[in-house]
């Protein structure tokens, strides 16, 4: 199963995580050809209508989060250590509070600042970051009903603020006509004010001229000459136009957008002496206000404010940013700094090192179980608890005649081959945890001697691992637990089993890790433990109504059930008769927060822990509901930088790939396409399938009818070089089947021209895929 960052925006039901049908040939398989390598060249395409946006927009994140380059130049930072990276839950502060020269060498380098009488100043910058989280969350103004990993900052929240601090102070009165470094860019300084709250008009890139009545000159590509002057103003001929009359510390903007700043007039009024003025013509004019907001060519900047410590002397600078608007950092979404366009934050991803996938479901209508659980060597059902009549658990296992038996505690087992399916063997120590299903088969008396098999389930099948046990047999090993046989009744068809060193009967571990407590009897407070059907024992909410079902993830350096826990409470519908559902879900934490995904039915949260284990909670409108897990097995990162926006050319991170409307396809057309919708409303698809057919129409000419979705591969009609690939259902449902499909299990699914797949959704939301072509 492949379940990665691309999941983002993942449309899935448990349904969509049932394993394919059809053998995958090893051509072409998804993500190629749209990511190769770490390289990607992809187009996602919906219909214009957007009824399948969050679709593509799941499958366009699916992709890009596989793109392995980001550009990012050399003055670039991740937030991450050594010893400790950036996690899903944690805030920019948890790692780092601060940034200065170590972390950004050339934004916020070290410097020498030298003022109007040529006197030396050292300087040091720094960033103080703002405590923004990485979390879930939805928000229509990002994406309308759209679970999505990120950062969501709110209206008025502190993004960071920037800090010039001069280690020696000069004089305010020495700045002007001086260059000063903000942020790794120069600008002029042409004026100051202390008639108030200090204020410096600063210029960008400007440069500096002494120009003499009579004369001409050119500066940053204008032509100057003065057309009047006297002792308090003056009037500058700029490319043949008049400007205002303009005093000391005046400004004007020029019809390029650039500004005219006077610095000093000399005025001569004695007959035959000439009048000059020093002056400078820049990109563009900031206005810094000590206390207030900025002010970019007269502008103000709201949330951008700037606070200068002084005295007669200058001791520091600051610019902080707090978002005017809610702000989104995403895969598809980077902030930069207004006006100063200097500092960007990214978020690229999480990177997923693993996956499998935990179903917790009704087996039946009168068992629960966890379907398809991953083991070390094979993938099995196992049911956990069965009713004899429905809304009230009466055993575990599946019935009556095919229970799980367990036992906890270090307590030997009795394994009864007349009414017990199997057991569970597990081994486990800190760091190494494996489970398998065994039972005894093949009783029969040897003489005297009472014998059995033990057998084991993998690949599917059952296989004997030891024939002819018989009574106090020495230790027999699982894998690589131990077991002991102590007895074997023949006639009873029972076994007692002891456990062996750091072997136990009553948890489960998936292949990647993840622990699982069993159902046992017991008059216990522990987890699993229950003696009494009907009133529980001594564990609250352990009856025959209900059962907390505790996992527990690794930790980050894969200690076993050292990291955070999941309890699903294992209960009944409100049908009649009721059904085995999971009622709630809870965890170590509530700062996730459980979204649903569009109109699926289906609510996304996430365990804030190392391992950022996803939770897929499915509450259908008639039903029973269930639970997947996407399970990673070991520590989950996030890729969050810090970035000087010299560092990202345009402003944003290179993720491969685009997401446009059928409309905008021209765009695109020489890329590899994704293409989702049917060819009723995207008519990218309808030149894939002939034609815009719709209904019936579509379901004659495609064979996708009602409960179906179709995955084929076609040669891209833009680019006879490159792939289409139509990933479109009978309806939308089915189209959002088919998305979450290709999402969560793209590896099975070769996307060589001429491949084609039909899915279909079955009646509990559980889909198959078959290969037709």
């Amino acid at each position: 199963m492949k379940i990665n960052f691309r999941k983002i925006t993942a449309l899935a039901t448990s349904a969509l995580m049932v394993g394919m049908t059809a053998g995958a040939a090893a051509a072409a398989d998804y993500p190629s050809p749209f990511v190769t390598g770490s390289s990607g060249n992809f187009a996602v395409v919906y219909g214009a209508t957007g009824a399948d946006q969050a679709q593509a927009t799941s499958i366009a994140e699916d992709l890009q989060s596989m793109v392995g380059s980001v550009s990012l130049g050399s003055d670039a930072f991740k937030l991450e250590k050594a010893s400790t990276k950036y996690h899903l839950g944690d805030s920019l502060t948890d790692l780092y509070s601060s940034l200065d020269d170590d972390e950004l060498e050339e934004l916020l380098g070290d410097g020498v600042y030298v003022d109007d009488d040529n006197d030396e100043f050292d300087f040091t910058q720094k960033i103080t970051l703002g405590a923004l989280q990485l979390t879930m969350f939805e928000d229509n103004d990002y994406a309308e009903d759209e679970p999505t990993v990120g950062f969501r900052v709110p209206s008025g929240t502190t993004v960071l603020t920037y800090t010039l601090d001069f280690t020696d102070e000069p004089l305010i009165a020495d700045l002007v006509t001086t260059d000063l470094t903000i942020m790794g860019k120069t600008y002029y300084v042409l004026s100051n004010s202390t008639s108030g709250d200090l204020v410096l008009t600063l210029l960008d890139s400007a440069e500096e001229a002494t120009l003499m009545e009579g004369a001409s000159t050119t500066v940053s590509g204008h032509t100057v000459s003065i057309d009047y002057v006297s002792a308090t103003e003056v009037v500058l001929i700029i490319d043949g136009v008049a400007t205002n009359s303009l005093g000391e510390s005046d400004t004007q903007k020029l019809a390029d957008g650039s500004y005219v700043g006077v610095k000093d007039i000399r005025f001569n009024s004695k007959e035959g002496t000439v009048s000059s003025v020093e002056f400078s013509i820049g990109s563009g004019k900031l206005k810094l206000t000590s206390g207030s907001d900025i002010e970019v060519n007269d502008d103000v900047v709201s949330g951008v404010s700037a606070t200068i410590t002084n005295t007669t002397t200058i001791s520091s600078i600051a610019i902080a940013w707090a978002a005017d608007d809610d702000l989104f950092i995403t895969p598809t979404s980077s902030i930069t700094l207004p006006s100063f366009e200097s500092v960007q934050l990214s978020f690229t991803g999480l990177n997923y090192p693993k996956e499998e996938t935990i179903s917790a479901q009704r087996g039946g209508a009168l068992y629960f179980e966890l379907s398809d659980f991953p083991l070390k060597e094979t993938e099995a059902d196992i049911p956990l608890l069965y009713a004899a009549t429905a809304g009230n658990f009466s055993g575990l296992g599946k019935d009556s005649d095919n229970q799980l038996v367990t036992a906890g505690g270090g307590a030997n087992l009795t394994f009864d081959g007349d009414e017990d399916d199997w057991f569970v063997v597990t081994y486990n120590t800190t760091d190494e945890g494996e489970s398998h299903l065994v039972r005894f088969t093949n009783f029969l008396l040897d003489g005297t001697n009472h014998e059995a098999d033990l057998q084991e389930y993998k690949n599917g099948a059952w296989s004997t691992i030891k024939s002819g046990l018989q009574n106090n047999t020495d230790d027999v090993g699982v894998g690589q637990a131990e077991i002991k046989v102590y007895d074997i009744d023949k006639s009873a068809k029972t076994v007692i089993v002891g456990s062996g060193t750091s072997t136990n009967f009553n948890t489960l571990y998936s292949k990647e890790g993840l622990k699982v407590m069993l159902p046992y009897i017991a008059n216990s407070t522990v987890e699993g433990a229950f003696d009494d059907f009907e009133d529980g024992g001594a564990r609250t909410g352990h009856n025959g109504t209900s059962f907390y079902l505790v996992m527990r993830e690794e930790d980050k350096n894969d200690d076993l059930a050292a990291g955070d826990w999941i309890n699903l409470t294992v209960g009944w519908d409100g049908s009649s008769p009721a059904e085995p559902q999971v009622s709630a879900v809870d965890t170590s934490n509530t700062d996730a927060t459980s979204i649903e995904i569009g109109d699926t039915d289906v609510f996304r949260d996430f365990t804030y822990s190392d391992l950022a284990t996803e939770i897929l909670f499915d509450k259908p409108s008639s039903g029973p509901d269930s639970v997947d897990l996407m399970y990673h097995g070991a520590e989950v990162t996030a890729d969050v930088y810090v970035t000087s926006t010299d560092a990202s050319p345009d402003g944003t991170v290179d993720l491969g790939g685009v997401l446009v409307t059928d409309a905008e396809v021209s765009s695109v057309s020489s890329k590899n396409l994704v293409v989702v919708g049917g060819s009723c409303i995207n008519t990218v698809a309808a030149s894939l399938v002939g034609g815009s057919y719709c209904g019936a129409a579509w379901e004659s000419a495609t064979g996708v009818g009602t409960g179906k979705f179709l995955i084929q591969s076609f040669a891209s009609p833009y680019s006879s070089s490159k792939v289409a690939v139509l990933v479109a259902g009978y309806e939308a449902a089915e189209t959002a089947a088919g998305a979450s499909r290709l999402v969560n299990l793209g590896s099975t699914i070769d996307t060589s021209v001429g491949n084609k797949y039909v899915g279909v959704v079955g009646s509990a939301g559980t889909s198959t895929v078959s290969k037709v072509a």
